[in-house]
């Protein structure tokens, strides 16, 4: 990987900069993998305000990734695969050179700040830089003794096969990896949402991603919590369940709140099999003696007790703005549901092209074996390599 001059200073330690990143102090990183991903956070750079957070951009060119840049914005580290010489369309290329670069921990671990406690990664995994690169990220980041969350956006329905080739390499690749936590988002679902932010603004598409990676920040010990209950269950697959911006005088109640992030979905998924929840709840800090947090904690029980029969349930202590709204955003990521319909269809339609990469030995059968078994699709996938192609 490549790197742009600017980050090279700071891998060289610049004084300047160093004085910078004093003053803030960062503990936490977010790598942003993939142009999708990249273009989200630059529709709004600074939705992490306070700079609690070091931005890593990965894309294949780290020039191209330059030209993108918002003046003032400056990510502590660019990466491109321009000087690598390797293929990035395909998973199967990006993940062996990714596995074996250590530009980015290496750089992590010149970091002039207090040691890092936390990762989020977001990464698309239709491109193959993206489904490349996640597993290899969420790896690395173990190897440091760091607790990640990543944030995967599927394809669309409508793009290509290649895309849902890349997509299910990806998450196979990616339950097979120990510490992993992942948090599902739907690209159709995305870029079709609308809602509110806490200005009463209209929110509309893929705007809900930043919006979203704001109530992260926002919470210092979110990654920790959320990835104790991950391990604790071994479960590795979540999703949200998000409504924002709501006035509690319009709604009334936490109940009527949570009925309508359920006309809002992120993924196609069935609450009844939902198993584990976390919860976190961002309002005005004039509303903390109408809804503590044991008020909330209850009121969330109470609405997923109709829905399904939950193994845990952690809801943390809330997120208080000064503001004098009577705003408020809760997010839900659930777990223990099942993608097996969304993971047969992606194997269906990139049949064609596994066959060929195992024709061509560029994927091996039973390291494709292997990451389906994982992902709970093995009996079908035996099936189908068995079938003539």
């Amino acid at each position: 990987m490549t790197d742009s001059p600017s980050d090279s200073n700071v891998l060289e330690n610049s004084e300047s900069q160093n004085e910078t990143l004093k003053k803030t102090l960062p503990k936490q990183v977010t790598v942003y993998i993939g142009e999708y991903p990249i273009k989200l956070l630059l529709k709004q750079p600074y939705v992490d305000a306070e700079g609690r957070t070091l931005n890593v951009l990965i894309d294949k060119s780290s020039d191209e990734i330059r030209r993108w840049l918002p003046k003032g914005f400056k990510p502590y580290l660019v990466l491109g695969f321009e000087d690598a010489h390797i293929e990035t369309h395909f998973w199967y290329n990006v993940f062996p050179f990714v596995s074996q670069d250590h530009t980015l921990t290496d750089s992590l671990k010149k970091k002039p700040t207090e040691k890092l406690s936390a990762a989020i990664i977001v990464a698309s995994l239709w491109d193959g830089v993206g489904s490349g690169s996640l597993p290899s990220a969420i790896s690395k980041f173990k190897a440091l003794d760091v607790d990640s969350f990543s944030v995967a956006i599927l394809p669309s329905k409508i793009q290509p096969a290649d895309a849902h080739f890349n997509a299910l390499a990806a998450l196979g690749l990616t339950v097979k990896t120990d510490a992993a936590t992942l948090l599902l988002l739907d690209r159709d679902l995305l870029e079709s949402y609308k809602g509110v932010n806490r200005n009463g603004s209209p929110i509309k598409g893929n705007q809900i991603a930043d919006y979203l990676a704001n109530l992260f920040f926002s919470k210092e010990t979110f990654v920790q919590e959320i990835t104790e209950q991950s391990r604790a269950f071994n479960a590795k697959i979540y999703t949200p369940l998000f409504v924002t911006g709501a006035s509690f005088n319009i709604y009334g109640s936490i109940e009527n709140m949570l009925d309508a992030s359920l006309l809002r979905p992120l993924l196609s998924f069935d609450l009844s099999k939902v198993s584990l929840l976390y919860g976190l709840v961002r309002m005005p800090a004039s509303m903390k003696d109408k809804l503590p947090r044991a008020k909330i904690e209850l009121a969330i029980a109470s609405w997923i007790k109709q829905k399904t029969t939950l193994k845990s349930i952690h809801i943390t202590e809330p997120v208080y703005v000064e503001d004098a709204s009577d705003r408020v955003d809760i997010l839900l990521l659930v777990a223990g549901f099942e993608i097996t319909e969304i993971l047969l269809d992606y194997e269906k339609k990139s049949k064609s092209l596994r066959s060929r990469a195992m024709q061509r030995k560029l994927v091996k059968k039973e390291d494709w074996q292997s990451m389906m078994n994982k992902l709970g699709i093995g009996k079908e996938e035996a099936a189908s390599a068995q079938a003539p192609t």
